[in-house]
């Protein structure tokens, strides 16, 4: 069985431990996927991640109730550190970073993701697990004196909040940290993202990584062959999935094999320009917004 076909049993079977509320049954999903060959980098990005973005649209769409998605996010959050415990973190980078759900949204799923990823990249890490008062995160960012602040809106109806801390951050602190913006909400917001005041933006948590670099001054790092196809992978099937192509059609388009684009997309495959030319035709993009910036070095 390939990648893709165990990624998504894999995920079928971690959404029913989720919304029966089994949380053995979730961990020995996770196990057996590990075993399976899945790294756990995968796992955190292909099954916990798009399974808790189902669970809070079951939510409100009323399918399941408070109780339920809250169970669901605890079980997933034991997940995620059962993973990072296997996971070897990098050399310190001798940055700090705060990572925070934006004040009055308590989803921090994909905060705690950001700051587990940017921990594993050698950064310095201040996770705080829920959205916290303007005032207060810009006294907090002031006092442990950080170079990055990261910021996830997963609501909608909180995101103008970012604005109101990063015009706090920015009054307290001088020189301010760079402020970075990630989560669900951004893909719903029909307002230039800019005006929220933030220095950039990010669609997923290998994109954030590398913005959180490049923000910082350490777009020099070079990225390894690993991470630099990992990163493009998420790209190409950040792309895909919000034109509503399959990989079949994907691999169609680019006149490529769906085996051969399923492990581009998770990052297994190295390829060549032309390869990646005819990928970015069929999803009409250019090359550069495939492609990381950093560069990368052969292990």
């Amino acid at each position: 069985m390939d990648s893709e076909n165990i990624l998504r049993e894999t995920r079928d079977r971690y959404d029913e431990a989720l919304l029966i509320g089994e949380s053995a049954l979730a961990h020995a999903v996770i196990e057996q996927a590990l075993g399976r060959g899945l790294s756990r980098a995968d796992i955190y990005l292909e099954v916990l991640a798009p399974s808790q973005i189902r669970i809070g649209g079951m939510w409100h769409e009323g399918r399941i109730n408070v109780a339920q998605e809250h169970l669901a996010t605890s079980i997933t959050m034991a997940a995620m550190d059962y993973l990072r415990q296997g996971m070897t973190p990098r050399a310190g980078l001798g940055v700090r970073a705060v990572v925070t759900p934006v004040e009055g949204d308590h989803h921090s799923i994909g905060a705690r993701m950001i700051a587990d990823f940017l921990a594993m990249d050698g950064w310095e890490v201040y996770f705080l697990g829920d959205g916290t008062p303007a005032k207060d995160l810009a006294e907090f960012v002031r006092q442990r004196n950080v170079d990055l602040v990261a910021i996830s809106s997963t609501l909608l109806e909180f995101l103008p909040n970012a604005r109101l801390a990063a015009d706090a951050i920015r009054e307290l602190n001088s020189p301010a940290p760079k402020i970075l913006l990630g989560g669900a909400s951004l893909t719903k917001a029909t307002a230039d993202t800019k005006a929220l005041g933030c220095d950039a933006t990010a669609d997923n948590v290998l994109e954030a990584v590398a913005e959180a670099r490049r923000l910082v001054g350490l777009a020099e790092e070079r990225l390894t062959l690993q991470e630099q196809l990992a990163l493009m992978g998420r790209r190409i099937n950040s792309a895909r999935t919000g034109r509503g192509m399959t990989q079949q059609a994907l691999a169609e388009a680019s006149g490529l094999d769906r085996t051969y684009i399923s492990l581009v997309e998770h990052g297994k495959q190295n390829v060549t320009i032309g390869a990646v030319l005819k990928i970015a035709h069929a999803l009409d993009l250019p090359i550069g917004d495939l492609v990381a910036s950093t560069g990368y070095e052969e292990e």
